[in-house]
Order: C-alpha cells, then structure tokens, then sequence
C-alpha cells in the first residue's frame, strides 16, 4: 500500500514536469522528493523514460493517412457540438 501522502506526490508529477503547480503545492512535492526515496527514484525513472520516448519521437512523422483520418473525426465531433 502507497503512503496518501507518496500518492499525492505521484498524482502531481505531470503538473511538475509542466510548470502548472501552485508555490504550496511546489514546495510541499519538493519537501516530500526531498525525503521519500521511492518517490524520488520514481520520479526520476518517469523523467528518464519520457526524455527516452521524446528523443526516440521527435523525428518521428504522423502517416498522411492517419492525420487524414484523425482530421476528420475532429471536424466531425466539432460539428456534433
């Protein structure tokens, strides 16, 4: 079982990584990375996988066809609103 407090943190690791918490919030993950070990060297793994999956990506190009499709689907649905 996740201590709340472990699973706070894990729950604001996106809003971390985009700049998006509040200084209170900030602070308290901060504190908390600080002293938890296991949410450290998660965040860390998670950090390391996703500069991983963007460098892997970042040359990579979306088929014509599937852009085509996506498109369409996102006209559609704006359509239905």
């Amino acid at each position: 079982m996740i201590p709340p407090e472990c699973e706070m943190a894990i729950q604001q690791f996106d809003a971390f990584r985009r700049g998006e918490l509040a200084p209170g919030e900030l602070l308290s993950l901060r504190n908390h990375l600080d002293t938890c070990r296991r949410c450290y060297a998660f965040q860390r793994h998670e950090n390391a996988f996703l500069e991983r999956l963007l460098t892997a990506t970042r040359n990579a190009r979306c088929p014509e066809e599937l852009r085509a499709t996506i498109s369409q689907l996102v006209a559609r649905e704006s359509r239905g609103n």
